[in-house]
């Protein structure tokens, strides 16, 4: 099975590398003085909202399918490669000249180099170890370790679990179904599901496998992100280097057990600095924007100080258009931050530091008793760069200026740090369901006909199943057919061919204890009634569990589908001459 899901991961990232990083590559011509990175980021910027826009379109014209979206992909590359075709026709002699003088000049260098050997004696060949270990080398090793520990961490439970790991991932998950049977209007969020759709209808993937790979792909984006834009505006490697780490390796809040709230000035001032040394992961809508945000600075940072070029601005506003797609809390503070490095880059940083602990202060001390969401979401990033953005001040003003062993010892305090206080940690998802329940709706989907099923479960599933086979909640199902399951003659209504009873021998509980203080709202939602409070969950299931067993004695056409220690799924298989005699 982990075989198998490596294999759909491959696959899924690079379909999402073809269609975001190296068609865009085709599409967009660059200057000949565009960095690598400015060209990276330039692509991925122009590729997320050409295809979220392009994704709303089609499906507001019912048109939005797989067979579309290859015909654009190629009408685009036909469209590219005629526009070189008339350059290099246009340019041909010229083309011609180079080559020829380009041949010329490497014979006489290389004619040159010869007879410069011939004369002076080969010089000493430095030392291997030496030439292997410089410093930039060490730092680059160092970098490399660093990756590949934090994507470890990223994708070690999206490999061994097919469920998802965040409760907002289920919500993209059916935002991006919804698109692709072109069911959804514009609502957000709008650029990852658009993002999950399209790339599974190029990869030809489910879009269940395609939500569990790409959001810890964008989680691990906003890191690299963050890490260009302290080397961008401090011109620190370490101090890069220490981004990335912090960020990926800092341990996530665990999911909210009712927390005590805070009441006077003090203790909510206490609670915004508090928030900053945890990490919330975000949905993947919001990691986008952040990325997004990131990626702008470092845009406008090399306008300024490189080439001045109009392709960095046109990156730089399909960057701020898709922030202000996600949040308009992020996009007032990119639009700021941006006004800021046109003025000085390393002093954007100081700003976009202070005004996201100014804000979130402010919303504490003002209405709620807490900060909002989404400052919670963006402490941690700012506390980060702060730190950071010190540590590459002192590193290019400091440490540098002073050599290589300078630079080096840096890196080896970093490092020290780093095992001694900072040490990796792995994440633990916010599951909300079982992952056999997940393993099952994919076997049952790849089993039986596509609409020729149902299944009866809690919310999760809606999310699973849209576009595949019908569903119905479970909460709704037992409160319609508990008095009536234990009649012979009772036959479920409108039931198809086959028909699947999610049913919890062990209640998945989402909270290790009922949570002390909830919201009126929340409280009153049927969701968390029945399937996040555990109380209800528990009841919920008691119910449907007697529903199905009294049903299944009562009804020869009932068995049970699967079965483990927590989970029990019954199948309902409509009788042929239950289908006649409802036909006539």
């Amino acid at each position: 099975m982990l075989t198998l899901d490596a294999l759909r991961a491959i696959r899924i990232l690079a379909t999402f590398f073809c269609i975001f990083f190296v068609f865009p590559a085709y599409f967009f011509p660059f200057g000949e003085d565009s960095t690598a990175i400015a060209r990276t980021a330039g692509n991925l910027a122009r590729a997320l909202l050409i295809v979220t826009l392009t994704s709303l379109l089609l499906t507001r014209l019912k048109i939005f399918n797989a067979a579309t979206m290859v015909l654009l992909l190629f009408g685009g590359l036909l469209c590219a490669w005629v526009r070189k075709r008339a350059r290099l026709s246009r340019n041909w002699l010229t083309g011609l000249q180079d080559f020829t003088v380009g041949i010329v000049r490497l014979t006489e260098r290389q004619a040159s180099s010869r007879s410069a050997r011939a004369r002076v004696s080969p010089p000493s060949k430095p030392s291997r170890w030496s030439a292997a270990f410089s410093t930039r080398e060490r730092i680059t090793g160092t970098f490399v370790v660093v990756l590949i520990s934090i994507g470890i961490l990223y994708f070690a439970n999206p490999l061994r679990e097919l469920r998802l790991s965040q409760p907002e991932q289920y919500e993209s998950l059916l935002r991006g179904r919804e698109l692709m049977v072109n069911l959804q209007g514009i609502q957000r969020p709008l650029v990852f599901p658009a993002v999950v759709a399209s790339t599974a209808f190029f990869s030809s993937m489910d879009p269940m496998q395609v939500t569990r790979f790409l959001a810890p792909l964008f989680e691990f984006g906003v890191l690299l992100a963050a890490g260009l834009v302290i080397r961008v505006c401090t011109r620190g490697m370490v101090a890069a280097m220490v981004t990335i780490y912090l960020m990926g390796t800092a341990a996530l809040q665990p999911f909210g057990n009712g927390e005590i709230v805070p009441v006077s000035t003090a203790e909510k001032l206490e609670f915004v600095f508090r928030n900053s040394l945890m990490r919330i992961r975000g949905s993947p809508e919001w990691e986008i924007g952040l990325l997004c945000l990131l990626l702008a600075l470092v845009l406008l940072a090399s306008w300024r100080e490189d080439s001045l070029q109009w392709d960095l601005l046109v990156d730089t506003a399909c960057c701020v258009i898709l922030v202000g797609m996600v949040s308009q809390f992020l996009l007032l503070l990119c639009v700021i931050a941006a006004a800021v490095v046109l003025l000085q880059p390393i002093l954007a940083i100081t700003v976009f530091v202070l005004m996201c602990y100014c804000l979130s202060a402010y919303a504490a001390l003002s209405g709620g008793s807490a900060i909002p969401h989404e400052g919670q979401l963006i402490l941690p990033l700012a506390a980060v760069l702060g730190i950071a953005g010190l540590l590459g001040f002192l590193e290019a003003k400091l440490i540098v200026p002073k050599g290589r062993t300078a630079e080096e010892m840096l890196l080896v305090a970093c490092a020290a740090c780093a095992v001694l206080w900072f040490h990796p940690r792995s994440f633990s998802g916010q599951y909300l369901e079982y992952e056999k329940a997940a393993r099952e709706t994919e076997d049952i989907a790849n089993r039986f006909p596509k609409q020729r099923w149902r299944v009866v479960a809690p919310t999760e599933q809606l999310a699973e199943t849209l576009g595949l086979g019908g569903y119905e909640d479970l909460a709704d199902f037992v409160e319609k057919y508990q008095d009536q399951a234990a009649d012979p003659q009772f036959v479920i209504p409108d039931a198809p061919d086959d028909l699947f009873v999610y049913v919890e021998k062990k209640p998945f509980q989402i909270f290790s204890r009922e949570p002390t203080v909830v919201p009126f709202g929340v409280l009153a939602d049927t969701t968390y009634r029945s399937y996040r409070s555990p109380a209800g969950r528990a009841s919920l299931e008691e119910a449907a569990l007697k529903l199905c067993e009294e049903y299944r004695k009562s009804h020869n056409d009932t068995q049970i589908f699967f079965e483990d220690e927590a989970l029990r799924i019954y199948q309902v298989h409509r009788q042929p001459e239950v289908a006649t005699k409802k036909g006539g």
